[in-house]
């Protein structure tokens, strides 16, 4: 049942959806809507199971669909419709978007900001837990890509030799990185339309400082920093 319901163009979905419809098990009895005499009609009713049945299948099709996906690839998918779901909410309280809005998870958990819009957007995340515990999932995974990252630096840093100073002094340099990314790891700012982790920004710009050189970038990363 569940692979046939998962492909809902198959005709024997059309047909046991039918049937469904008439609570038998076949087509033959299904009563197609209401139509003017005389006009055909292939439209069927229906029923709340069948429904049901359609509503499954989309969902198991919408839960698979990530598991291709790299862990940088659902992080950003769930970055962008984060993003898209607070430009809409912050648009709906007058919130000016023209700057970017930084927003912090607390020592208490709760999501903070600072500025003239402090009290609506407080209010925001407070009324809506489920908003507040993605941002929160979205944070801790963007402070993960950066812890990341972090360690590739140290296995590139360290060089050959166990005990060596060079190794020493790459695996001071990870632990300072890695207790930034904790202190930066709540932090995302919403601007333009995206949101950016400020652990991420951090940790990027040391593994990519100049970044390829051109102009563009050299700004990009002047932004990131602002």
């Amino acid at each position: 049942m569940t692979a046939i319901a998962a492909n809902p163009s198959n005709p024997a979905v059309t047909t046991l959806l039918a049937g469904i419809a008439t609570g038998s098990s076949g087509s033959a009895d299904a009563k197609p809507k209401d139509s003017p005499a005389g006009q055909p009609t292939d439209s069927v009713e229906l029923s709340d199971r069948a429904k049901a049945i359609l509503a499954k299948a989309a969902a198991d099709k919408a839960a698979t669909a990530d598991l291709t996906l790299s862990f940088d690839e659902i992080l950003q998918k769930r970055s962008d419709a984060l993003a898209s779901k607070l430009t809409d909410a912050f648009k709906g309280l007058n919130v000016n978007l023209d700057d970017a809005v930084r927003l912090q998870v607390d020592k208490f958990g709760n999501v903070t900001t600072e500025g003239p819009w402090k009290k609506k957007i407080e209010k925001l995340f407070a009324d809506d837990p489920e908003l507040a515990k993605e941002f929160k999932a979205v944070a801790g995974l963007s402070a993960l890509k950066a812890a990341n990252t972090a360690l590739e630096l140290y296995n590139k840093d360290k060089g050959a030799s166990a005990g060596s100073k060079q190794q020493q002094q790459a695996w001071t340099q990870y632990n300072i990185r890695s207790i930034n990314i904790q202190t930066l790891s709540g932090v995302l700012s919403l601007k333009d339309g995206n949101l950016r982790s400020a652990a991420v920004d951090y940790i990027d710009t040391i593994a990519d400082p100049h970044g390829d050189g051109t102009i563009a970038s050299q700004k990009n990363i002047a932004d990131r920093l602002a």
